[in-house]
């Protein structure tokens, strides 16, 4: 049973992420540009006039965005699917394909094979002992 990691070692693989993922970085930066440049354009506007601006909307939004795509590259990376479904089948084909070139040796030297062509087997022999006719 696998051990769960404790907050300091999650901290650790995330802080390893941050640094040696591009992606990661790239949407962290754009992030702290969107968040400036709202911040600039803000600042110095009465509040009903910052909150109804369009252009301060989309750039929060871009920020936003940006830190969920950088958070859900941090997360802990999915277990590739272990594909169990086709390991069956491809087993099932095997010993299917195993037990057909078996049943058909077995069957194959009952009749005698001469070049290439085959031949029925002897028909059974007549019962010993004679009939008697009425």
């Amino acid at each position: 049973m696998a051990r769960k990691k404790t907050k300091t070692q999650q901290a650790k693989i995330a802080a390893r992420r941050l640094v040696e993922d591009e992606e990661v970085q790239k949407q962290l930066r754009i992030a702290a540009a969107r968040t400036r440049e709202a911040w600039s354009r803000v600042s110095g506007r009465p509040t009903s006039k910052a909150v109804s601006d369009k252009k301060t909307y989309d750039k929060v939004r871009e920020a936003a965005t940006s830190l969920a795509i950088a958070g859900r590259r941090l997360r802990k990376q999915p277990e590739p699917p272990k594909h169990t479904g086709r390991k069956v089948v491809a087993a099932a084909a095997v010993a299917g394909g195993a037990a057909y070139a078996i049943k058909r040796k077995r069957s194959n030297g009952d009749v005698p094979e001469y070049e290439g062509q085959t031949f029925a087997a002897p028909p059974a022999p007549f019962p010993a002992s004679p009939v008697e006719a009425a």
